[in-house]
């Protein structure tokens, strides 16, 4: 329980193995899921590959998935960092990698600039709080799905909720998530438990503002950004945007070609290769994290 509130969770992977006459500590990585709504199974089944380098703990956020609703009122990234925390200190997890997606990335970015004593790195993933613009992810779903996505896309992202727009946005728009071929968002959002009233309270502003730049210097822990050419919702044009804004963190941009929202979703092999060197850089006590030329 974290502030009355029950947050579940799932484990892969041991924390400590055995080599030769030690034991050894692995990372642990803390995966905050998207949405915001979301719950953690929207990381699997790819994450278990990581398993055998880290241990990996699956988090479903207050008022998503299998966690306990509370009160909608806490339904803030603020809260969502604060839990993260207090979660890590109850089961004795004391440095940890965040991994964020979508709407996970702005909590662990959050949870980074308030408890920079927990945090060891942080992974952004397709993440909200990148600075773009609505047109920019117009241009996005234009050039994936033409006229009819960026209609659909305009409507219902400008706020027009309603039955006949959001019918169109699920239609022409929510597939274009996905990489070229339009992923598999069907089937993940089907296995996902979706908490539709977080997903509104987010779209009312109920969540907090969605921008890094007032606490973005404040993050120093190293971080690794990974962006999606194919993006509409995160656009690839405001990652590198993001990581000038973090002036305090040694910071590394990878945007990989023909891939949507959701780098380890979508492109799991090449992403977790990132990921190792990443957790090495780390381990090797690495202040630099080179930006590729």
């Amino acid at each position: 329980m974290v502030d009355g509130v029950g947050l579940y969770f799932d484990v892969d992977g041991a924390g400590l193995v055995a080599a030769g006459e030690a034991m050894v500590e692995r990372p642990t990585l803390v995966l905050l899921h998207g949405g915001p709504g979301g719950d953690h199974s929207l990381f699997k089944p790819e994450f278990a590959a990581m398993s055998a380098v880290a241990q990996v703990v699956y988090l479903d956020q207050r008022g998503s998935g299998r966690s306990d609703r509370g009160d909608p009122a806490a339904w803030t990234w603020q809260r969502w960092a604060e839990d993260v925390a207090e979660f890590c200190a109850m089961v004795g997890l004391r440095r940890v990698v965040l991994v964020g997606t979508s709407s996970g990335g702005l909590v662990g970015m959050v949870c980074a600039a308030r408890f920079p004593e927990l945090v060891a790195g942080l992974v952004l993933d397709s993440t909200l709080g990148a600075p773009t613009s609505l047109a920019e992810s117009l241009e996005v779903f234009e050039r994936r799905g033409g006229a009819v996505a960026r209609e659909a896309a305009a409507r219902f992202l400008g706020g027009d909720t309603g039955a006949e727009a959001a019918s169109a946005w699920r239609e022409h728009a929510l597939p274009l998530y996905g990489g070229a071929d339009g992923g598999d968002m069907r089937l993940r959002r089907a296995r996902a438990l979706i908490n539709e009233e977080v997903q509104g309270h987010f779209r009312r502003g109920g969540c907090g503002p969605v921008d890094v730049a007032p606490f973005a210097a404040s993050i120093a822990c190293p971080t690794l950004v990974l962006a999606g050419h194919d993006d509409p919702i995160s656009p690839a044009a405001g990652a590198q945007r993001l990581a000038d804004s973090l002036t305090g963190a040694a910071v590394r941009v990878e945007i990989l070609d023909g891939v949507g929202h959701g780098v380890f979703r979508q492109a799991p092999e090449r992403a977790f290769d990132l990921l190792r060197g990443f957790l090495q850089r780390i381990a090797a006590g690495s202040s630099r994290l080179p930006r590729p030329a």
